[in-house]
């Protein structure tokens, strides 16, 4: 709506230009007076859709520029001896002819950038939802191990996580595929796999999540957090060491503060589970929904005995 309003009024506006000229056309008795008009308006759109997007604006400038002055000396002269028009009026149709061509360019430019950015953003959108789709394997490879582990000394205890599994798998089937999710089915799908993962976690493990100001009308993007709970898990947890991961969630409609902390106990080089893409895609998520409207921190202690990673969201208000 707004693209075709400025377009009505460019045109009105340049054809208020154009008739503040110095016509001396209009000198003449009514109705010799509306054939200069007349011309004038058919020489700047001939221009406007014709000369101009097919010959100047395809490499044949000089087709156009050699077109127009032809058009533009046959008309005056033209006139001249037909109707008595000056022949300054040839300085008119100059103008018009300019105003077409540059119009004309501009609309071309225009639709140009806004190709290219419409491009740009189904090419963003593309990759985030490949970016979803990538998350939910991965994912769900880890969850089947841990259960899998679990089914060897803990019937029951693989049955309560197959339950827990078939919720998340809920939230990843539907959920997933919208831009933004409620914070609150996001924060219970993190409080599933939390509780998936302690059954299998010995009770020298101290895991706390606390997201005591969570409000309900915030929003977020799906499964943007849930790779660092997984990595805090996997690098955060030794079966012989004293081990703890910390979660805190904070969130409004105005920003999302995410801070989790965890011992550091990393896998060694040799253990390939989940092929390392889990930080990867947190970055390249965040960029894709939130661009410049995120800070992230991370790191580990310099004792190198705790890592942290916080992430503060401040999604542009709609």
């Amino acid at each position: 709506m707004k693209r075709r309003y400025f377009k009505v009024m460019s045109h009105l506006a340049t054809w208020g230009v154009l008739f503040l000229l110095p016509m001396t056309f209009r000198q003449l008795e009514y109705p010799l007076s509306l054939v200069p008009t007349a011309i004038i308006v058919v020489v700047f759109y001939l221009n406007y859709w014709w000369l101009t997007p097919h010959y100047y604006m395809k490499g044949q400038r000089a087709v156009c520029w050699v077109a127009n002055a032809v058009l533009s000396v046959g008309v005056t002269v033209g006139l001249h001896f037909l109707i008595g028009i000056n022949r300054a009026y040839f300085f008119n149709v100059a103008v018009a002819i300019i105003i077409a061509v540059t119009m004309r360019m501009a609309r071309h430019w225009q639709e140009s950038e806004e190709a290219r950015l419409a491009a740009e953003a189904a090419k963003a959108d593309a990759e985030l939802a490949n970016l979803r789709y990538e998350t939910n394997p991965h994912f769900l490879l880890n969850t089947l191990n841990n259960i899998y582990a679990l089914t060897a000394f803990d019937t029951r205890r693989a049955q309560e996580a197959i339950m827990q599994l078939s919720a998340m798998l809920r939230h990843m089937l539907y959920d997933n595929q919208e831009q933004e999710v409620q914070m609150s089915d996001e924060v219970k799908f993190m409080e599933n796999y939390i509780q998936l993962m302690k059954l299998r976690q010995a009770g020298t493990v101290d895991i706390q999540f606390d997201t005591s100001g969570v409000a309900n009308d915030a929003k977020i993007a799906p499964l943007v957090l849930i790779p660092l709970v997984e990595n805090a898990f996997k690098h955060g947890v030794s079966p012989t060491r004293p081990s703890f991961i910390h979660i805190r969630l904070v969130a409004d409609h105005r920003h999302i503060d995410f801070l989790i902390e965890n011992s550091n106990h990393p896998k060694p080089a040799s253990d390939h589970s989940g092929h390392g893409i889990g930080l990867t895609q947190v970055r390249r998520r965040l960029e894709l929904a939130y661009p410049g409207q995120y800070w992230w921190e991370q790191g580990t202690t310099e004792d190198g005995a705790r890592y942290f990673s916080h992430i503060i969201i401040t999604p542009a208000l709609s």
